[in-house]
């Protein structure tokens, strides 16, 4: 941990836990492209001091798609509704970083086999963990890229600090912005289910799925966990304060998942009892 200066600032709405988790994200891809980054919650804003920059480290994760994995431990074969992706940001010039949080290894009947890890496999149906990545990725390289064809320009650097308000209609996520879980909600029926489209967060989707790989929370009696932390950390430490594993001041947030019909997605999150809603 230092006293480090940012070099950029992402508004957060901390009772969005998909947020929270893609600010883990970012983090991780940070360090992952310029190791040293460092990353921190203060006053409502996501901080991360790097080497690079903002449009760069989004940029890498529309550049190479991922390789869904059809076996896991080299072996035992998995379905494509949960199967892990191996994503790499530099055109497979270091080893690939793959996404299987969602998956578990169990036995059953007497045989050993890879199935979906709950509560994080929240789609369902005709929904495969590849072309979700693939639809959100294609969405997020039109709010940083621009499209010609819809006629939407790109976004400036500074529109790219407002990351997480930049939305596109969705019809299929991973579930973890969960203001398109509340909107359902308020609408009285899951829109998933009716193959409509509901403004997500591409962005928060695909970080969050990074973050979710190392930043594990506590899950207890069906509430999720996750502690805000406010000093300047490495990955491997800030994964540490964000599951409680070293205390700190930090306020503790709790979540539950909320079903939409066939899919389930994240809640809104509230302080714990006893902490402040502040950073």
């Amino acid at each position: 941990m230092s006293d480090a200066k940012p070099n950029i600032t992402i508004p957060v709405d901390l009772t969005n836990p998909g947020q929270f988790f893609a600010c883990c994200g970012l983090l991780e891809l940070a360090d992952r492209l310029w190791p040293g980054a460092e990353g921190w919650f203060e006053r409502r804003e996501f901080c991360v001091c790097f080497d690079g920059n903002l449009r760069t480290l989004l940029t890498c994760l529309i550049l190479d798609p991922p390789i869904a994995r059809a076996f896991v431990c080299e072996t035992l074969p998995i379905k494509p509704i949960v199967a892990p992706l191996a994503l790499t940001f530099d055109a497979d010039a270091t080893d690939r970083f793959t996404l299987d949080f969602w998956t578990k290894i169990i036995i059953k009947s007497g045989s050993v086999q890879a199935v979906a890890a709950p509560p994080w496999n929240m789609w369902s149906g005709n929904q495969k963990s590849l072309p979700i990545w693939l639809q959100l990725r294609e969405e997020l390289r039109i709010l940083i890229a621009g499209d010609e064809p819809t006629k939407t320009l790109p976004r400036t650097d500074t529109q790219l600090l407002n990351l997480f308000r930049l939305t596109r209609p969705l019809t299929g996520r991973f579930g973890f912005d969960s203001t398109a879980a509340w909107n359902a909600q308020d609408v009285g029926f899951s829109p998933n289910d009716q193959g409509l489209a509901v403004e997500s967060s591409p962005a928060i989707e695909l970080l969050a799925a990074v973050g979710l790989q190392r930043f594990k929370p506590v899950i207890d009696d069906g509430m999720i966990q996750y502690h805000i932390w406010n000093t300047a950390a490495s990955p491997a430490i800030a994964a540490a304060m964000a599951c409680g594993g070293i205390q700190h001041l930090g306020t503790r947030y709790n979540f539950e998942i909320v079903n939409r019909g066939q899919y389930s997605a994240f809640g809104k999150a509230r302080p714990m009892n006893g902490d402040s809603d502040n950073v």
